[in-house]
This record gives C-alpha cells, sequence and structure tokens, in this order.
C-alpha cells in the first residue's frame, strides 16, 4: 500500500520537473517543443510500463511476504499451543509432586511431634525410674531393719526356749496345787451336803447346785469355823488361777515354736478340760442370723450411665452419634473417673481431616504416672497433673479451655489444680470433626495403639461449648445436677467397640 502511493506521486515530481525545464528551454528554443513532447510521452510510457512493472513485483513481494507471515504465524500457533500443554502438564505434575510433599510434610510433623511425646515420656520414664531406685534403696534400709528386727526376735525365741522347763515345771506345781484344791473343794461339798439334809431339802436338787439350795434354808445354820470359811472362798481363787494360767499359756504359745509349742498345747487342753467339767454349765449360744446391711444411701445421682475400658487393647473405645456442628471457641468437659492402673491413657480425641490432634487428653503408659497432655490443635499443649486420681477411686474431673487470652483451668474434686493462660489465643476448634472415648487417633477414626488405651471407668462425661463457672463445677461434683447447654453426654454414644460395657447407673455409688 505504502510503495503504490510513492511511485505516482514521484512521477508526477519528475514530470512537473521536466514541464519546468521544457519551458525554460523553450522559450528560449521555440522551435525544440515537438520532440520533447515526444520524448515526454516515450517517458510517460517508460513510467507507466515501470509502474506496472514494480505494482507486478510488489504484489508478488507482498504475496510472499504474506505467505511467509501465515506460515509463521501457524508455527507460532502451533509452537504456543504445544507449550501451553507442557506447562499445563508440568503445572500439574508440580502440583501432585507438592501435594505429596505437603502430606509427607504433615506427616513428619505427626511423627517429630510423637517423638517429642515419647522423648518427653523417656525423660518421665527416667525420672521415675531414678525415684524407683531411690524407693529401692528404703526398700533395702528397710529391709536391713526387719533383718535386724527378726535377729532380736530369735533371740527373744532362744530366750524364751532357755526359760521353757521352768515354765514347765511352774505348770506342773501349779498342776498339783490345782488337784490339792480339788480335794478340798470335795470334802468341802461332803460336809455342806451333811449340813444341808436335816434341814429336809431334796437331795437331788442339792446335788445339782449346792449354793442354791443353802438358798432356800430357812432356820439358822451353825457358824463355820475359820477354817470352813477359808473352804467356803476357795472355789473362786481355783477359777481365777486357772483362767489366768489359761491366759498365761496363750500368751506362751504364741511366741513358741515346734515341739516345744505342742506341748504347751496339749497340757493346756488337760487344763481346759478340769475346767469345763468344774464350772457350771453356761447356757447355749443362739445364733443370730446374719441380715444384709442396708445400702448407703446414694449422693451422686446426675451420671445416668458409665462405660468400663476393662483392658488395654486397640479394639476397646467408644463413638459417639453426633460431634461438633459449629467451631469451638471455648469448651468444658467434665467427667467422673476411676483409673484401674497406674496411669491414665488417652480418655477422648476429636481428628478432622487436617489434623488427628484438634483436642486430646492424652496420656502413655510409658508416660509420667503424674500427668496428661491437654492437646488443642497439634502440636501445641500443657501439662495436668493427675497424680491424685490414680488410687483406683471415683474422682470428678474438669477441664475447661477459653480462646480468649488463651485461658485454661483443671478442676480435681471440685479444686483447681491447674491454670494458666496464652494457650491457643485466638484459635477455634474447627466442626465435622470424629469424637472417640479411649483412644488416641493418628487418623479420621483408626491407627490406635495399644500403649495409649484408656483402662477404667468414665461415668457421667459431658461436653458444653463455653465457660462452666466455679459453682457449676461444684454444682457437678455434688450430684445436684447438670447445668444448661450441653452439647455431648453418653447418651449420645453411638457404639462402643472391644470390651467396653455401657452400664446404667443413675447414682455414682451405684456404678460398680
Amino acid at each position: 500500500m505504502d510503495s503504490r502511493k510513492t511511485g505516482p506521486s514521484l512521477l508526477l515530481i519528475i514530470v512537473y520537473l521536466q514541464t519546468q525545464l521544457t519551458w525554460k528551454q523553450g522559450a528560449s528554443q521555440p522551435d525544440t517543443r515537438e520532440p520533447l513532447f515526444q520524448n515526454l510521452r516515450q517517458l510517460d510510457e517508460q513510467l507507466q510500463g515501470l509502474q506496472g512493472t514494480t505494482l507486478g513485483h510488489l504484489q508478488s513481494t507482498v504475496d510472499k511476504i504474506s505467505y511467509s507471515i501465515d506460515t509463521h504465524f501457524r508455527l507460532l500457533t502451533q509452537q504456543y499451543d504445544s507449550l501451553s500443554r507442557d506447562l499445563s502438564d508440568f503445572k500439574a505434575s508440580t502440583d501432585a509432586v507438592l501435594s505429596s510433599v505437603e502430606s509427607w510434610n504433615l506427616k513428619l510433623q505427626k511423627k517429630i511431634k510423637k517423638l517429642d511425646m515419647r522423648a518427653t515420656s523417656l525423660e518421665r520414664a527416667l525420672r521415675a525410674t531414678r525415684v524407683s531406685h531411690r524407693l529401692v534403696h528404703e526398700q533395702k534400709v528397710a529391709l536391713s531393719n526387719l533383718t535386724h528386727d527378726l535377729h532380736e526376735h530369735r533371740n527373744h525365741a532362744a530366750s524364751v526356749k532357755a526359760h521353757q522347763a521352768e515354765v514347765r515345771d511352774g505348770m506342773r506345781s501349779l498342776q498339783s496345787a490345782l488337784v490339792k484344791q480339788q480335794i478340798q473343794l470335795n470334802q468341802l461339798e461332803d460336809r455342806m451336803k451333811s449340813l444341808v439334809q436335816p434341814s429336809g431339802l431334796h437331795s437331788r436338787s442339792f446335788s445339782q447346785n449346792p449354793l442354791q439350795g443353802m438358798q432356800h434354808v430357812t432356820k439358822p445354820q451353825p457358824k463355820p469355823s475359820k477354817k470352813g470359811r477359808m473352804q467356803k472362798r476357795l472355789p473362786s481363787p481355783r477359777l481365777s488361777a486357772q483362767t489366768r494360767n489359761h491366759r498365761t499359756e496363750k500368751g506362751l504359745r504364741t511366741r513358741m515354736h515346734g515341739s516345744r509349742q505342742t506341748v504347751f498345747q496339749t497340757e493346756s487342753h488337760s487344763q481346759s478340760k478340769e475346767v469345763a467339767t468344774e464350772d457350771t454349765e453356761l447356757p447355749v449360744r443362739h445364733k443370730i442370723p446374719q441380715l444384709p446391711l442396708p445400702q448407703r444411701a446414694a449422693t451422686i445421682c446426675n451420671v445416668n450411665s458409665m462405660l468400663l475400658f476393662p483392658s488395654t487393647s486397640t479394639e476397646n473405645y467408644a463413638t459417639f452419634r453426633k460431634g461438633f456442628t459449629t467451631s469451638l471457641h471455648e469448651i468444658s468437659i467434665c467427667t467422673w473417673l476411676r483409673v484401674d492402673v497406674g496411669y491414665m491413657g488417652t480418655l477422648l480425641s476429636y481428628a478432622t481431616a487436617d489434623s488427628d490432634n484438634k483436642l486430646v487428653l492424652y496420656g502413655r503408659n510409658i508416660s509420667s504416672a503424674g500427668s496428661v497432655d491437654f492437646v488443642i490443635g497439634d502440636p501445641v499443649y500443657r501439662e495436668l497433673p493427675i497424680d491424685n486420681i490414680l488410687d483406683n477411686r471415683w474422682h470428678h474431673m474438669c477441664i475447661i479451655w477459653s480462646s480468649i487470652e488463651g485461658q485454661y483451668w483443671q478442676y480435681t474434686d471440685r479444686r483447681i489444680t491447674s491454670t494458666g493462660s496464652r494457650f491457643q489465643k485466638g484459635y477455634e476448634i474447627p466442626p465435622g470433626g470424629t469424637l472417640i472415648l479411649g483412644q488416641e487417633q493418628d487418623s479420621v477414626g483408626g491407627d490406635f495403639d495399644e500403649a495409649e488405651a484408656f483402662v477404667g471407668r468414665v461415668a457421667g462425661f459431658a461436653i458444653w461449648t463455653r465457660v462452666l463457672s466455679p459453682g457449676e463445677v461444684s454444682w457437678i461434683a455434688t450430684g445436684k445436677g447438670l447445668p444448661r447447654g450441653t452439647v455431648i453426654t453418653l447418651d449420645d454414644v453411638d457404639q462402643v467397640k472391644g470390651s467396653v460395657k455401657r452400664i446404667s447407673c443413675g447414682c455414682l455409688e451405684h456404678c460398680t
């Protein structure tokens, strides 16, 4: 287009210049005009031919350039499409690699967290081992003291054995004295019979109880002599001496061993036979029937039911039919616990697709027996003391958290045992996860570890999505009821797995 416009313009300029030149020459030479016009015509024809030729060349050049541009454009378009496809494939492969790297990173963080927990647990176990070594040392000292006491007791027993012959001689002399007293008693009975028969009393009733016969005598009896009065008082000292002797023998028997003890038992048995024949026969003792003791009145009657986790197994856990429907900025967890082993396993765990440790009360059998980990949003956690509940008895525990200032409180039997702040401040627990009692989830609903299982009893478990006041915690612990707003209780349990048992008991005292 530009070359076409330039050709005629150049031609007009040349014609104009040639005309001016010819006009000037014609003015000077008027006779040369005709050849000039002929030259101009020839020149015009040449210019037209040149213009046609130029236009043909320009058209062919334009066609070639246009074809070349179209070809290059198509090639560039094909190359662009190829590059686009390559970029799409590279982006897809890069996204897949990044996703795998992210998943591996999450797994690596979880493994690092577990390794940290295990390292902490090993440190606690090491401290516990040191404590156990100290206890073993104390037990060795106590054992040495007991050994010393045992030697002293053996020496005392040897001294008792050394005086055994003397004790036996004393017992024989005592037996001979008792025989003499028995003879004197028989003589006294004969004299009393001779005195009572003339008064008209029946000999049969007197023979049964001579003292009872003397009570019925109405006429005055002759005043006995001093010897007779002493003989009357003999039965009471005789029985007292036998009783004292029997008690002395019983005390000696507990400190004698082997054949010497058998000798004392034989002699004591012979003396007890004599006492049984001489004493007045006692009435038969009637057996009192044992009635069942009345059941103690229950006071904690707000638990409704109990879950029993009997042993450490990955099969023992409980699931809920519902979870959290909204994000949680506050939470209160209260329950009655009875731990049957020397440590507290994982009581509950709440896992989502993003993280398996959104909310965990984590414990392990190699952990320190005195604490558990309160986890909110892995790997942030706080240690809570539990050493005062590991006594196989019922205890009430409440754990409360608020994202405002990250404050948390732990109540044990109505008393605050732990508190703090700046624990996941501003954090929110997401909804849509899975809540499980008795196990720690390494993936949603699974990947349990037997060492992390809970063993014991859980009663009155309840969750609130707000912060309970100290008065409300005391209200629950004293069995007066449950505060408003519970979102999850044991009534919402969907399934109990393995050997876990669900027991209905309205009152805590009846949960056995």
